[in-house]
């Protein structure tokens, strides 16, 4: 009995090597196509972790959120500065992927409590005084209530993770670590002197007043004449709208905080001397000090906690970057970084 002929299934084998040759292109070998995915998506590979891309356009949201931390403007940082925000953008992303990658590899994510992350969650949306701003700028970001808790949660084991990682890299601060930092540093904790003063002010920028130094000589004669107190005057003459309702008290202040024309006929005068009349660049003053603080150092004991919190994070950062070192050497494949991209990256709006 002879066998019917069955022609070979040429279509579907071309199309099954089609499919292959797609699906190794994009997750396998990160050929041609792959490269114009990502494009479409992001305007470039900026740099690529454990083979995994990382897109310019995550680079550009990543800068626009370094220059809103740093208070700073885009167009008004020199060429070398944009270079530098860039790069200290991408790396705070390669460093973030590292540390989720080798996370991921450690186990399973046991995840944290729902909880933890709907208050972070909520923490944010206060920052915003409209209730409808906080949806908007989900959006602007490409981001939804669902993802964004994903990403909470992600950050909060991430951290976790780290702690967890660094607490065997570095020492607790002994009391040996305090003593020492403080006899080689304690100068730079000087408290400085510190001054409690009043004062009766007539501005020089009146431009119908330009010169006010017959008024302030009047006020000083009623004073030097006990016709009136130093805070009736004070309210009654004083331009100083901060302090002519306190009686010109000004408060306590150092050096750093106060004009220097002021400050040095602050420092001219006894504790419950009145001042001559004070021409400075602002204007002009009658000052009366009322206490006076010398310039000392404190004791170990008044800064420990400052001592302790300064070497911990110092200590702490350390660890960080060892573990950041470790986990480039441990990661399966070497970071990878497309300067040409890079170079051209601008902050999203």
């Amino acid at each position: 009995m002879s066998r019917s002929f069955q022609p070979f299934p040429w279509r579907l084998a071309v199309a099954c090597v089609a499919v292959c040759y797609l699906l190794a292109d994009l997750y396998a070998f990160k050929g041609p196509l792959h490269a114009m995915l990502i494009q479409g998506q992001g305007g470039g590979v900026a740099a690529e972790v454990d083979g995994l891309p990382i897109s310019r356009h995550e680079l550009q949201a990543a800068m626009r959120e370094q220059l809103w931390k740093h208070n700073a403007a885009w167009a008004s940082l020199a060429p070398e500065a944009r270079k530098q925000t860039r790069w200290q953008a991408l790396e705070n992303l390669v460093n973030d992927r590292l540390l989720r990658s080798c996370r991921s590899r450690s186990g399973p994510d046991t995840g944290l409590l729902k909880d933890a992350v709907k208050r972070e969650s909520e923490r944010m949306q206060r920052q915003f005084a409209d209730a409808a701003e906080f949806p908007k700028r989900l959006a602007a970001q490409q981001l939804t209530p669902k993802s964004l808790e994903a990403r909470i949660n992600d950050a909060q084991l991430d951290e976790a993770w780290i702690e967890a990682e660094i607490q065997t890299r570095f020492k607790v601060v002994t009391p040996q670590d305090l003593r020492a930092w403080y006899d080689e540093f304690k100068e730079t904790l000087r408290i400085p002197q510190a001054h409690h003063a009043a004062h009766i002010f007539l501005t020089r920028h009146d431009p119908a007043k330009p010169d006010r130094s017959a008024e302030i000589r009047e006020i000083q004669r009623q004073l030097l004449a006990k016709e009136k107190i130093f805070a009736q005057l004070a309210k009654e003459h004083s331009e100083d709208d901060r302090s002519k309702n306190l009686g010109g008290d000004l408060g306590w202040f150092t050096q750093q905080r106060m004009p220097a024309d002021f400050i040095a006929a602050v420092e001219t005068l006894k504790v419950g001397q009145l001042s001559k009349p004070v021409p400075t660049q602002l204007g002009w003053h009658l000052i009366i000090v009322l206490e006076r603080h010398a310039s000392r150092l404190p004791a170990l004991a008044e800064v420990t906690p400052e001592i302790t919190a300064l070497l911990t994070s110092k200590r702490r950062d350390a660890a960080l970057k060892s573990l950041l070192a470790e986990l480039r050497n441990r990661s399966p494949q070497p970071v990878v970084y497309h300067a040409e991209v890079i170079d051209h990256a601008a902050p999203a709006p």
